[in-house]
């Protein structure tokens, strides 16, 4: 596990001055690759706030779902978190073990021949059931199994988006999301909640994580879609722990691509978070 003093934290901060972030599809934070002591990494800081009793509880909260999923079987690069300070207040910070950009799922699959592009959509689809029906039904717990959140590395699944910690129900989720959101002031004035779990409902149903992970795919590929979309009911319809009502819902979801939904792309729109979206079907 790594792990890194409070003067590291500062020296690698400093190698991120210069540099230009390595993706504009994160919503908390834009993530920067540093080398540091012949180390790969990545590093993400968030909005600085003020609040010491989230602070803290994001922290715990964080190391305690990164157990939860390693538990279920979920595959994390090493990861360690950590809080600055920042005039006056203070700043989450993230850094993980780095993975190349030819490894990252999202990439891959941009160019990826169609054989290749449905055994990566074999490996989520399995991630993601892993999860949804290995997790212990006791426990208040989230999962955003989307395609830019995994990188394969040595032939191996990884699921590397701890942030923000999901190991809550989903009313909390939405008020840390609205906490931590650059744009929460925003978010908190015009957004009730309730219309926030259009959102985060992909974090806690399987029919939402499935048909999110499906419609990324088609609008990445279009050229594929009908192909995906088959690929994806036939392994639905196979697919042995799911129990059939589950079954049901996703099969009737799945009769076209699915779409985005309006009101996260009028979210990010409006925020001025566009990111690298998917090409539209």
């Amino acid at each position: 596990m790594i792990s890194f003093t409070p003067d590291q934290i500062n020296e690698i901060l400093l190698t991120t001055a210069d540099n230009n972030p390595c993706s504009d599809t994160g919503y908390f934070s834009k993530p920067f690759r540093v080398v540091y002591h012949q180390q790969n990494l990545i590093v993400k800081t968030f909005l600085p706030i003020s609040n010491k009793k989230a602070i803290h509880f994001i922290l715990q909260n964080h190391q305690d779902y990164v157990n939860e999923l390693q538990g279920i079987g979920i595959q994390l690069p090493d990861t360690f978190i950590s809080t600055i300070a920042h005039e006056n207040k203070l700043q989450l910070i993230i850094i993980q073990q780095a993975f190349k950009d030819e490894e990252l799922i999202r990439d891959i699959m941009t160019t990826a021949p169609l054989h290749e592009l449905l055994n990566l959509c074999d490996l989520l689809f399995a991630d993601t059931l892993k999860f949804f029906y290995g997790k212990n039904p006791k426990t208040d717990i989230g999962f955003h199994p989307t395609l830019r959140n995994y990188a394969i590395h040595k032939g191996q699944l990884f699921y590397f988006d701890t942030f923000p910690p999901m190991l809550m129900n989903q009313k909390q989720m939405n008020r840390l999301i609205i906490t931590m959101s650059p744009y929460g002031k925003w978010l908190k004035r015009f957004i009730p909640q309730s219309v926030i779990n259009r959102v985060s409902n992909e974090y806690f149903f399987i029919n939402k994580m499935f048909i999110g992970i499906v419609g990324s795919c088609c609008r990445l590929r279009p050229e594929l879609a009908v192909d995906i979309l088959a690929y994806s009911k036939a392994y639905v319809a196979n697919a042995a722990m799911m129990p059939e009502a589950d079954k049901n819902d996703i099969l009737s979801l799945l009769n076209k691509p699915p779409n985005l939904s309006k009101l996260w792309t009028t979210i990010r729109k409006l925020s001025g978070n566009v990111g690298k979206p998917n090409v539209e079907v």
